[in-house]
C-alpha cells in the first residue's frame, strides 16, 4: 500500500506532498496501484481507482458547483444559503474557516463581522483570520462539529469549511473548498491531518488491536396510560450509568424527558449487551412502577428524539471507518426504524457520519436511533458495529453517500436502498467473525428484506423480558411532573 497525491498541477499540491514524506504527488492515474490509497486534490477529472479515495470524484465535483453544494447540505440538515442566491451579500456577525482532514476539524479561524458575497469561493476571498483552539468557547466547538457535518454531507473526508453567524446568531455554511491553497499554517495543518491520516491507516493494516473497548448509551422515554410524555428526571439523576439526557422541556433544566443508560464499555457484543440488561435492571429500582411505560426508538414524542450512540476506543480513527460504519450500521438500522418516526428524527438527529471525539481518546458514532426496542436488536447492532470495527481494513465500501442514495437515507427511500443493504449483508458473511454472529445479525437483514420494522409501542421492559412492578399506582397524582 502507497499513498499518492493526485492532482494536476497545483503549488499547495507539491508543497502538501514535500511536507508529508511518504506521499508521493503524481499526476496520471496509471501510476496508482489497485493498493494504494489516493488523495485527491483538485483532480475531477480522472475515475477514483486504488483501495480507498480521499474526496471521491463525484464529491468533488459535486462541491465546484455552489447550487448543487447548498442544496446538498440542506438536505442533510445543514444550514446554508438557498441555491440561486450566489449573487446575494450577508452580513455576519463573525466569520470562521475551518480545515477538516480526515473527518476532524485541524483548526479554527475566525474574525468579526463583516458582509460576504456568496458568489465569491473560498479561494476567492481575502481575509485577516485569527487562529483561536477548536474547543476556545462553545461556538467554535459548534462551528467545528457543523464543518465536520458539511464535509461528510458532501461525500468529502477533507476541506476547507467557510461558517457564518448571522446576527440572530445562526450558523450557516457559506461554501466548502475540497482544494484550498495551502500555505503557511493553513498548509502546516493539512500536512499533520495527512500524516495522521496516513499513521492510521498503517495501524488498521495490522489488524484488530487487542485494546478495542465497545460501549454505548441508549436513550428511552416514558408514556403514560393516556398517552402522554412524563419526565425522566421525575425518577433519574442527570449523571451515572442511569441518568437523563441533557435535553431539557420548555427549557427548564430542572425538567428532563429523556433517560439514558450507559452501561460499562466492554470487548465484545455479548458482554456489552450484558451490561445493557444490568443498566435496565438498575433503571427499574429506580422507578419502581408499572407505569409509566418505557418507550424506545426513534422519536417517541414528535419534538423530540432518541439516539442510540455506540462508542470506539483502541480503533484508529479514520474518515473510511466512518464512511463503513454508515454502509454496514447506520444504513441497516435505518431500514428497521419505523419511519414515520423516523422522518421526525432526520436530518437533524441520525445523520450520516455523526461522530463526536470523545475525551478518552476514542469516538461516538450517533447516527442509530435508540435499538434498546429489543433485546435480539440490540446486539444485532452491537455485533454489526463490533464486525465493522475488527474488519474495517479489508470490508469494500458501498457507494452509499452519493447524492441519490444520501437523499434516499434521508426520506426512507427503501426501494432504492435494499440492494445496497443486501450488498452489505453479503461483504458481511465474507468476514471472519460473521460465523460468531451470524444468528443475531442474520434476523436484521430478513427485516429489511421482509420489509418489517421494528415496534416502538412496546415497553422495552416487557421486551427484554424482565418484569414489572406489580404496585398499584397511588390513587392521588397531585404533584406529578408531567407535560403534554
Amino acid at each position: 500500500m502507497s499513498y499518492v497525491l493526485l492532482h494536476t498541477g497545483q503549488g499547495s499540491a507539491e508543497r502538501l506532498a514535500r511536507k508529508v514524506g511518504k506521499v508521493v504527488a503524481v499526476r496520471d492515474v496509471r501510476l496508482i496501484g489497485v493498493d494504494d490509497v489516493v488523495f485527491r486534490y483538485g483532480n475531477v477529472r480522472d475515475p477514483d481507482v486504488g483501495f480507498w479515495t480521499v474526496n471521491r470524484r463525484e464529491a468533488m465535483r459535486c462541491a465546484a458547483n455552489p447550487d448543487t453544494m447548498r442544496k446538498m447540505l440542506r438536505r442533510a440538515g445543514v444550514q446554508s444559503p438557498k441555491p440561486g442566491v450566489g449573487n446575494a451579500r450577508i452580513q455576519l456577525n463573525r466569520h470562521y474557516r475551518i480545515p477538516v482532514f480526515g473527518l476532524k476539524a485541524q483548526g479554527c479561524f475566525r474574525t468579526d463581522g463583516k458582509t460576504v458575497w456568496l458568489h465569491q469561493r473560498i479561494n476567492q476571498v481575502q481575509d485577516s483570520f485569527q487562529e483561536v483552539q477548536v474547543d476556545a468557547d462553545e461556538q467554535a466547538r459548534r462551528v467545528c462539529l457543523l464543518a465536520v457535518r458539511a464535509i461528510h454531507a458532501l461525500g468529502l473526508e477533507c476541506g476547507l469549511v467557510s461558517v457564518g453567524v448571522n446576527p440572530h446568531g445562526r450558523l450557516l455554511v457559506l461554501d466548502v473548498s475540497p482544494s484550498p491553497v495551502l500555505r503557511g499554517r493553513m498548509l502546516d495543518l493539512y500536512a499533520a491531518g495527512l500524516q495522521e491520516y496516513i499513521d492510521n491507516m498503517d495501524r488498521s493494516r495490522q489488524g484488530p488491536d487487542s485494546a478495542l473497548l465497545m460501549g454505548t448509551d441508549l436513550e428511552f422515554m416514558m408514556r403514560t396510560q393516556e398517552g402522554k410524555m412524563m419526565l425522566a428526571s421525575r425518577f433519574f439523576p442527570a449523571k451515572g450509568s442511569v441518568g437523563c439526557d441533557a435535553r431539557t422541556f420548555a427549557g427548564d433544566r430542572s425538567k428532563r424527558p429523556l433517560a439514558e443508560l450507559r452501561p460499562e464499555p466492554a470487548k465484545t457484543p455479548e458482554e456489552l449487551c450484558r451490561n445493557v440488561e444490568t443498566t435496565l435492571r438498575q433503571a427499574m429500582t429506580m422507578a419502581k412502577r408499572e407505569h409509566p411505560q418505557w418507550v424506545a426508538g426513534s422519536s417517541p414524542f414528535e419534538r423530540f428524539t432518541l439516539g442510540g450512540h455506540i462508542h470506539f476506543s483502541g480503533i484508529p480513527y479514520t474518515g473510511r471507518l466512518v464512511d463503513l460504519l454508515d454502509v454496514y450500521v447506520g444504513l441497516p438500522l435505518m431500514l428497521i426504524e419505523d419511519p414515520t418516526t423516523a422522518r421526525r428524527r432526520r436530518p437533524k438527529y441520525g445523520f450520516l457520519g455523526d461522530v463526536r471525539h470523545k475525551a478518552y481518546g476514542g469516538f461516538e458514532y450517533r447516527t442509530p436511533a435508540s435499538f434498546l426496542v429489543d433485546p435480539d436488536i440490540t446486539l444485532g447492532a452491537l455485533a454489526l458495529a463490533y464486525l465493522v470495527a475488527v474488519n474495517h481494513s479489508t470490508l469494500p465500501y458501498l457507494p452509499l453517500h452519493t447524492p441519490d442514495n444520501a437523499r434516499a437515507f434521508y426520506h426512507n427511500d427503501r426501494d432504492r436502498l435494499l440492494a445496497l443493504a443486501m450488498d452489505a449483508r453479503e461483504h458481511l458473511s465474507r468476514t471472519p467473525t460473521y460465523g460468531r454472529y451470524r444468528d443475531v445479525i442474520d434476523p436484521i437483514f430478513d427485516m429489511i428484506a421482509k420489509d418489517e420494522v421494528w415496534d416502538e409501542t412496546v415497553d422495552i421492559r416487557t421486551a427484554w423480558g424482565l418484569p414489572l412492578t406489580q404496585a398499584k399506582e397511588r390513587k392521588s397524582r397531585k404533584g406529578q411532573h408531567r407535560a403534554s
